[in-house]
């Protein structure tokens, strides 16, 4: 009879040992369970294509030192471009490409003149407020 309540006690203790490992899965199994359903939402601006970052169909246009207003001319008017106001003297140009020609292929053909010290667009900038 001394077996007996040995055996009782280590039959508690199997039995408790047994409903730990069990609550342990249960709460585990839920928790992946509800992770790979559960949808975390969060927030999303829409999504906007941003503004060009610089003005379509214009374009700068520096010129070197030295070149005549007729031989400048003659480049912008060869390009196909309007001049919109005539900046430095005479040696910065603010122009507007008068085809449907890109902004990139434009600046391509100007740069290829000896005369021109560089062609580049009219970046937008803003200012912080």
């Amino acid at each position: 009879m001394t077996c007996l309540p040995a055996l009782s006690h280590r039959m508690t203790q199997l039995a408790t040992i047994m409903m730990c490992v069990s609550a342990i899965w249960f709460f585990t199994s839920c928790d992946a369970r509800n992770q790979n359903t559960t949808t975390t939402q969060t927030f999303e601006r829409p999504m906007k294509s941003p503004p060009p970052r610089f003005v379509p169909y214009e374009v700068l246009v520096k010129f070197k030192e030295g070149i005549s207003h007729e031989r400048i001319a003659s480049i912008l008017k060869n390009n196909g471009m309007d001049v919109i106001a005539e900046i430095q003297r005479g040696r910065l140009y603010h122009v507007r490409i008068v085809d449907n020609r890109s902004v990139e292929s434009a600046i391509t053909q100007l740069t290829s003149y000896q005369e021109i010290e560089y062609a580049e667009p009219n970046y937008r900038y803003d200012t912080q407020k």
